[in-house]
């Protein structure tokens, strides 16, 4: 357990950065001492937000953030949180934040952890110091990130990840990942007991569980291939019909080879990796409405072996049939709303 305290810096960006996780993180970290007292009289944190300016600034849904402290007046800290973003169309435009990339810069160079949870990774990676390292983000800003930062090793099936040499980049996934965040940061840097102690009490999940199961399959249809959407919406329409890449090919018009490599070129997945998207999403929203049995599901969603649709499934969403229905299962008294 540390014996001085930890700074903590979050970071803010005015009309862009979300309250949400801010309070949450502020609020978990001040928490800490009170559900922990055998921390010890010592504060276990102490953390500000810091921003551009000092002031009261709207968040990216218009609720006021306060911001403590100034970049300019913050010379040290211990750690770095950028934490969920919102901007204009899901589209990062490098080069908008010089001065809080500089001094993301100049807290690493004074041995900080940055950490990132949700799109708070686009702005540590316009830093470059992620540059060749694995790192992770929410699953809607993949293509954006990966647009601008492509010397990034992107996963996005991952809710948290660790990078540099000793440690000090921590990115977590998706919204609410920020709860992952806080409980790795308090294990690591007060102690496992605390962070489990502090899970409990405000019902944190300490799985580091993947962003796979709550990952739509979003394939692309603006890439500018008339015969492959035409294919994909063929798919869409009878993807549970017995087909093999052969007819795919006879469907478009193209030869087997031209239209393997054209069909990965335009979606990002072989045909036969698209079908398995397309099919399990199909089972997804079974799953997550009915009570069909699973073997029924297999069935309608196009695999007569039940065995060869759990392998699939579990192989795309990281989960079971019967675990994804489980956590995913639309509660019973909203399914009689909604009829």
């Amino acid at each position: 357990m540390t014996e001085q305290s930890k700074r903590v810096s979050l970071l803010v960006l005015p009309n862009e950065s979300i309250g949400a996780p801010i309070h949450g993180l502020y609020e978990t970290l001040v928490l800490v001492d009170a559900v922990a007292p055998e921390a010890g009289t010592r504060p276990l944190f102490n953390v500000e937000v810091v921003g551009p300016k000092r002031g009261i600034f709207p968040s990216a849904c218009g609720l006021p953030l306060e911001v403590h402290r100034s970049m300019e007046e913050v010379d040290e800290t211990d750690i770095v949180i950028m934490s969920s973003m919102l901007f204009e169309n899901m589209e990062w435009v490098t080069g908008r934040h010089p001065e809080t990339v500089a001094w993301l810069e100049q807290m690493h160079r004074q041995g900080a952890d940055l950490c990132s949870a949700c799109a708070g990774a686009l702005l540590l990676a316009e830093t470059g110091l992620l540059d060749g390292l694995d790192t992770t983000t929410h699953w809607a800003f993949a293509p954006t990130f990966r647009k601008n930062f492509p010397q990034v090793n992107l996963h996005i099936d991952e809710v948290l990840m660790v990078g540099g040499q000793r440690g000090e980049f921590v990115m977590t996934g998706a919204a609410s990942s920020w709860q992952d965040l806080i409980v790795y940061l308090i294990s690591r840097h007060a102690s496992p007991a605390i962070a489990q102690k502090i899970g409990k009490f405000l019902l944190y999940s300490w799985d580091c569980r993947s962003q796979a199961p709550f990952m739509p399959f979003s394939p692309p249809a603006d890439h500018g291939d008339s015969v492959i959407r035409q294919v994909q919406d063929w798919l869409q329409a009878n993807h549970a019909r017995g087909v093999s890449v052969e007819q795919l090919a006879d469907e478009s018009g193209l030869a087997p080879t031209t239209f393997n490599r054209r069909f990965k070129q335009a979606t990002g997945y072989s045909p036969i990796q698209y079908l398995q998207h397309l099919r399990v999403e199909k089972a997804r929203g079974l799953l997550e409405s009915s009570d069909v049995p699973i073997e029924a599901i297999s069935w309608e969603v196009g695999y007569e072996e039940v065995a060869a649709f759990r392998r699939i499934f579990k192989r795309l969403t990281t989960m079971s049939p019967g675990e994804y229905r489980r956590k995913f299962r639309i509660p019973e008294h909203a399914l009689a709303r909604i009829a």
